[in-house]
């Protein structure tokens, strides 16, 4: 019972060397005096529930697991109480102290909806292990079941009968408020990250700097993809299609992967796919001649790291492109002051941080995309912002959208927009 206690817990991720094992598959060991044990139980949920589920593919999502029950094994640690032990009460002061600590990173509070998908993996490495026969405790237990009713889209004869569902309700996560603050980018500061980022790799002329950002930038704001659909985009998708080059402006279909496994139909213009064909043919097959890798296992995705990077041919990550955004946005001077804390001090300072995400991009497709379906004389605009973006509700859409599109309506230039940047 003390081997939890009296080492340290670390996380480690496979790096794909071994076939029986996933790129990017997380595990925890129990580390003390040089020696590293297997954290067998936590392992092996991440492995069941996320890795070899299916339904969470991302390394993203995986990532973000296991830090959650590091960090929730460290505070029982700190406690001095096995994970064994563990109680419904532990897990709501473990929510207290997260909510009142300072990230290191941004040096603010961290946020409820952080710390409820935190405490969500935590009952739910709970629930596992209680099937598992390890786990005699309440914190997998302490929920409330509530009634709901069906949606519409899930039930086809809804209008027919009175239907409801028992679903389950934790109430020690923390109160969350819907977060509908958007930020897309107007025109010009559209046009200079674009400008900033890089060439189209099929319209470059004189300019001969890498063109993959500039296209990861692309499948943001004009097809409106998330960065989790960016990353798993693959080389296939694009080849498979049959761009006319005497219609640039065409749409084609292109499928993609999103939330949940979920494949969508999206529009993507030739003059993109053009771009992307030629960005797999040139760049793309630079960077993977450069690859170190065995040649039976190169990746399939789109993107890859570029010629001069430490990562050239390996699939570019998550963070990868978050970070090429927040640089370009400081250079740019997209930037916000913000109050922060040192979590060390305690000392209250202000500081520059980006005023825009990768994922902005996506909300100013939706907004662009509006405003060019209004003036084409489309009376239902947000239906198709519905089907481009993914949304299983059409609420969803408009609740998000509504007043920036209204915002936006008295300002010039939104309709003409692709003539604008010169695509």
């Amino acid at each position: 019972m003390n081997t939890f206690l009296d080492n340290e817990i670390v996380l480690m991720t496979h790096d794909g060397s071994h076939a029986e094992l996933k790129a990017g598959q997380p595990a925890l060991f129990l580390e003390s005096a040089g020696k590293a044990t297997l954290f067998e139980e936590p392992t092996r949920f991440l492995w069941d529930r996320y890795v070899s589920a299916g339904s969470t593919p991302s390394v993203h999502t995986w990532s973000k697991a296991a830090y959650s029950l590091k960090s929730w094994f460290q505070f029982l640690q700190a406690m001095g109480k096995h994970w064994l032990d563990a109680s419904a009460e532990d897990r709501r002061s473990y929510r207290d102290a997260y909510l009142s600590s300072i990230s290191p990173r941004t040096g603010r509070h961290y946020r409820a909806q952080g710390v409820s998908d935190s405490m969500s993996v935590v009952r739910s490495f709970y629930a596992f292990a209680r099937r598992k026969g390890w786990y005699a405790g309440d914190i997998d237990g302490y929920v409330e079941e509530v009634v709901a009713n069906i949606e519409i889209d899930r039930d086809a004869f809804a209008h027919t009968r009175s239907v409801s569902l028992p679903r389950a309700k934790d109430r020690d996560l923390p109160k969350t408020r819907p977060n509908v603050v958007i930020h897309p980018l107007m025109v010009r500061d559209l046009t200079n990250l674009l400008n900033h980022v890089g060439p189209q790799a099929a319209n470059r002329q004189a300019d001969r700097r890498a063109a993959r950002d500039r296209l990861i930038c692309d499948l943001g704001w004009v097809v409106g993809l998330r960065l989790s659909e960016v990353i798993s985009l693959t080389t296939l998708q694009f080849l498979s299609l049959s761009p006319d080059l005497s219609s640039p402006y065409a749409d084609l279909k292109l499928i993609v992967c999103g939330k949940g496994s979920k494949t969508r139909q999206v529009a993507i213009p030739t003059w993109l796919v053009v771009d992307a064909i030629e960005y797999i043919n040139g760049e793309r097959a630079e960077a993977l001649r450069a690859w170190k890798g065995r040649p039976r296992s190169a990746p399939i995705q789109l993107l890859l790291g570029r010629l001069e990077s430490p990562r050239r041919g390996q699939p570019i990550s998550n963070d990868a492109i978050q970070k090429m955004m927040r640089e370009a946005c400081i250079s740019l001077g997209f930037v916000e002051t913000v109050e922060k804390v040192n979590p060390e001090t305690g000392e209250v300072f202000h500081d520059k941080v980006p005023k825009h995400s990768y994922h902005d991009l996506r909300h100013t497709c939706a907004v662009l995309m509006y405003h060019a379906e209004v003036a084409s004389g489309n009376p239902e605009p947000w239906k198709k912002i519905q089907a481009q973006l993914g949304h299983s509700h059409l609420s969803t859409t408009i609740d998000t959208y509504l007043a920036h599109v209204e915002i936006f309506t008295d300002r010039p230039g939104l309709l003409n927009v692709r003539r604008l940047i010169g695509l």
